[in-house]
């Protein structure tokens, strides 16, 4: 696999640099969110610079669907409507990485054919300046706890 050099690869701006990645967001049932989560948090690094554990759950929407022949429900004839979350995380440009994400979204999903998107784009990495003092930064604001978040 050979990719091109791009005018963005290792872009250099004061605070950061981007570094290209593929973005991977998946449609799930509300229902299913939490292990396919679990799975990739426990099986990929999910890394952004120095945290791990990185993604993303968007929320409130829906999927739409008709069960055809051929899938596990057969032809059912009714178009099925279910709340649905988009899991969204990024990994480096890996093709081994990305089929591991995919075997274990497939092992984890409640659905047969889980909707899996794969975008390749740019991705910022923080210089981690030395901002401890910044007084716009979480650990220096009154509701650090509420913009932090809690430990799950």
């Amino acid at each position: 696999m050979t990719k091109e050099k791009h005018e963005l690869d290792g872009f250099d701006m004061a605070p950061a640099v981007l570094e290209r990645e593929w973005v991977i967001t998946i449609d799930t049932p509300v229902g299913g969110v939490e292990a396919v989560v679990t799975a990739l948090g426990n099986e990929l690094p999910l890394t952004q610079g120095p945290y791990d554990n990185c993604l993303f759950v968007r929320e409130a929407g829906y999927q739409r669907f008709r069960a055809m022949e051929g899938s596990h429900a057969g032809a059912e004839g009714t178009i099925q409507k279910t709340a649905a979350q988009q899991i969204v995380f990024s990994l480096p440009c890996d093709p081994e990485l990305l089929s591991k994400a995919f075997d274990v979204i497939f092992a984890v999903h409640v659905n047969e054919e889980p909707t899996i998107r794969v975008e390749e784009i740019w991705g910022s990495r923080s210089k981690l300046l030395d901002d401890k003092d910044n007084p716009n930064r979480y650990w220096n604001r009154a509701d650090a706890k509420q913009l932090h978040g809690d430990s799950v």
